[in-house]
């Protein structure tokens, strides 16, 4: 009885990952698209469609220039971004909502998310949180009326966070939850998300407005793996 062996052949995605590996060497560097099709036997249809998907999944980051370039957005063996979330426990059911639609983000290896909730026991709740903030790519301020009156959200987190923004050393994100005066705030200054910094629960439909946030993060978090 003859068994039929198991095909090497790769797929289209990872003939295009390798050969962009190959072209970006060690440094990841970005590859214009001309060279890059070269490299690979397919019309500008396939190549585009290919791209377009692995651009929508976090794999690869898109850079501007004659002809456009393109380039891995991690390494391999990377874990993503880091992402802080910062909030009020009031706001707790919204933000576990948020988390769910930031899990596409999370299976393609662009971010990963920590918030107060991973704690273990018998870990020390200010030094763990303070490691947190200290190492995150990004902080994702999940904003409210409760979120400007909660003294830690404030006045530790926050103004922690908007140190290493101004450094360079991560990115703010403020995510509106609920209307309030956060435009006084640090932070005012920044985009806010969803669009135009309308609060998500002012929105008619919540998933769609948590779902454009999501869109926002990703774009976001893309376009600091590529900077």
């Amino acid at each position: 009885m003859s068994t039929r062996k198991k095909s090497g052949k790769r797929t289209r995605r990872q003939m295009f990952l390798d050969a962009l590996a190959t072209l970006g060497g060690p440094e990841r560097n970005l590859v214009r698209n001309a060279e890059l099709r070269e490299k690979l036997p397919w019309d500008e249809t396939r190549y585009r469609r290919i791209k377009d998907q692995l651009y929508a999944e976090g794999m690869v980051v898109l850079g501007v220039g004659q002809g456009g370039k393109v380039g891995l957005a991690k390494a391999p063996e990377t874990k993503g971004l880091s992402v802080f979330i910062s909030y009020s426990h009031q706001d707790e059911p919204l933000a576990k909502e948020l988390i769910k639609h930031m899990e596409p983000l999370k299976r393609s290896g662009l971010i990963r998310v920590w918030y107060d909730r991973m704690l273990k026991a018998g870990d020390r709740l200010d030094s763990a949180i303070a490691a947190e903030l200290q190492q995150a790519d990004m902080v994702l301020l999940l904003v409210s009326i409760d979120f400007l009156n909660s003294r830690y959200c404030y006045e530790v987190e926050m103004e922690k966070a908007m140190e290493r923004n101004d450094s360079g050393d991560t990115l703010v994100v403020p995510i509106i939850l609920r209307q309030c005066l956060w435009h006084l705030a640090p932070f005012g200054g920044l985009l806010a998300l969803p669009k135009d910094g309308k609060a998500v629960k002012s929105l008619p439909d919540v998933d769609e407005a948590l779902a454009s946030v999501a869109e926002g993060i990703r774009d976001a978090a893309k376009g600091r793996l590529g900077s």
